[in-house]
């Protein structure tokens, strides 16, 4: 009855090594656990890249987006289009951006000159030109604008731009091909 060494027996020895051999294998195979992506660059039939994991999923014609005069009196838009992965990081794309432009609430045919342009981010050195690391988006200087807006813009101090909507699409396509359009909208004030 006195305090001396509790013996743990045969059998309770045989537990206390499994627990201790259970708790090294966790230990080591907690080392290697994990997941390891491995971007890869698939092309498809109509030369579309397939992303890895951190593919664009959503995106926004961002607010920095602006008319302005250029330095040879033209009048131009300063796009800019952000692009966010599944996490709402963002990230930059491999696709087509295509931009419409037209009068607010009035409908105008889109294809006519001075209403949409595009820009062929499927080429990386050319997708790399336009992103801005600064803002993190894609920084588009559009020019050939419609006289509607290019009047607006050179009046601008005499009471602002005439209400212009933008839409901005990007093809692109998921991690097995599939092409994705993401869209979205923005009024120009």
């Amino acid at each position: 009855m006195g305090g001396g060494n509790l013996h743990l027996g045969v059998k309770n020895g045989r537990f206390q090594l499994g627990l201790i051999a259970c708790g090294w294998l966790l230990m080591a195979g907690g080392c290697k656990s994990g997941f390891i992506f491995q971007e890869q660059i698939v092309r498809t039939d109509d030369l579309l890249v397939v992303p890895g994991p951190f593919r664009p999923t959503v995106m926004r014609v961002h607010p920095l987006t602006h008319t302005e005069m250029s330095a040879d009196g033209e009048a131009v838009i300063i796009l800019h289009v952000e692009l966010k992965d599944l996490w709402g990081d963002t990230v930059k794309g491999v696709g087509q951006l295509q931009v419409q432009l037209r009068k607010q609430s009035a409908t105008s045919v889109v294809g006519n000159r001075g209403t949409r342009w595009d820009v062929d981010l499927r080429d990386i050195e050319i997708n790399v030109s336009y992103f801005d690391s600064a803002t993190r988006t894609y920084r588009i200087v559009i020019g050939g604008l419609p006289g509607w807006l290019g009047d607006s813009v050179k009046n601008q101090d005499e009471g602002g731009v005439e209400g212009a909507q933008v839409r901005v699409l990007f093809r692109t396509s998921k991690a097995d091909g599939e092409a994705v359009v993401l869209q979205d909208e923005y009024v120009m004030r």
